[in-house]
């Protein structure tokens, strides 16, 4: 695994189920994975399959990094030149075992979200960006500053390449982490049809 962006490490695709799994740990109790998967077998499955969905998707597409060879937190990120994540990129990106649990396991619960916030991403940021398609901590790790060493790095580049950063959240504690880190709320919405709430952030170069 090759050292890069400052410190942390490069995730191949041959690493993204150890990832995925870092990942699934992490958004088990995220907020939209409760509301859709109240039942805890199920929810843990998708959070590894949709994770891991956005791994391999990253690794092919984008760029995924960890803060060391334990994985204590993984960061995924894409460039807006090569998102939306349509079906066929999916299929070209996702191993089938991964497409293939996600259907077993409910993903298309997710489709009606997964579609809001791709319609507001592009209408709030129809500009050349990074996206900031997922992160996360193991939760044994929470705390100890391990999301800030994801970040920072990727926004010192940015901030070199003179390259906005767009991201959401449906976790309202994660808005001041953000903008501690420089990223200011440009929109907040209910999801439709949920009790849901999106959190959209943006930051410029130099911020």
């Amino acid at each position: 695994m090759p050292t890069d962006m400052t410190g942390l490490l490069s995730v191949s695709r041959a690493e993204g189920k150890q990832a995925a799994q870092t990942l699934a740990r992490a958004f088990y109790d995220y907020s939209l994975l409760r509301y859709y998967y109240p039942d805890d077998e199920k929810r843990e499955k998708i959070a590894y399959y949709s994770s891991a969905s956005n791994v391999y998707t990253g690794t092919y597409r984008g760029e995924v990094y960890t803060t060391s060879v334990n994985m204590e937190g993984v960061a995924v990120w894409i460039l807006s030149d090569y998102y939306a994540i349509t079906f066929s990129r999916m299929i070209r990106s996702v191993p089938f075992p991964v497409i293939l649990g996600l259907l077993r396991n409910g993903f298309k619960q997710l489709q009606p979200v997964g579609e809001y916030l791709d319609t507001t991403h592009e209408r709030l940021a129809p500009f050349k960006h990074m996206y900031l398609l997922m992160i996360g901590v193991d939760p044994q790790h929470q705390g100890k500053g391990h999301a800030g060493k994801l970040i920072k790095p990727m926004l010192v580049r940015l901030d070199e390449e003179k390259m906005p950063c767009y991201l959401d959240t449906l976790d309202k504690k994660n808005v001041s982490l953000y903008e501690h880190l420089g990223f200011k709320l440009i929109e907040e919405s209910t999801i439709p049809g949920t009790p849901l709430t999106c959190w959209a952030m943006l930051r410029e170069p130099g911020k």
